[in-house]
């Protein structure tokens, strides 16, 4: 069966292409990264919910792990990667809830 794109109006589209090539180009070289890989898989099948749905009640499968404190905060490369790999810094969550997190702290930052 076809996939049938419906647009929202007023709402912003997803992701451009070249929003996409932007990030990969600043964040692949971590993103990328085997032993990033290896751990993100690593803490994905060790909490297999998402955690903040779980602190709520809910049940809900974990997608995507989120870094508590961002890597990019790191002043050096050496300091990114620590951020990254260190899994005191991870948190599994659903998407939705991850997008929560993004749009919850882009307003924040807005707003200083």
């Amino acid at each position: 069966m076809p996939y049938i794109v419906k647009r929202r109006i007023g709402r912003p589209n997803k992701a451009t292409q070249s929003d996409i090539k932007r990030h990969n180009d600043r964040w692949g070289k971590y993103y990328n990264n085997s032993a990033w890989k290896r751990l993100r898989n690593w803490y994905i099948q060790s909490h297999p919910l998402c955690e903040r749905c779980l602190f709520n009640g809910k049940s809900v499968p974990s997608e995507e792990v989120h870094h508590k404190v961002e890597f990019s905060k790191g002043e050096t490369m050496e300091d990114k990667f620590a951020l990254l790999l260190d899994p005191q810094n991870l948190m599994a969550v659903c998407r939705k809830c991850h997008m929560e997190i993004h749009n919850h702290n882009k307003k924040l930052n807005s707003e200083h």
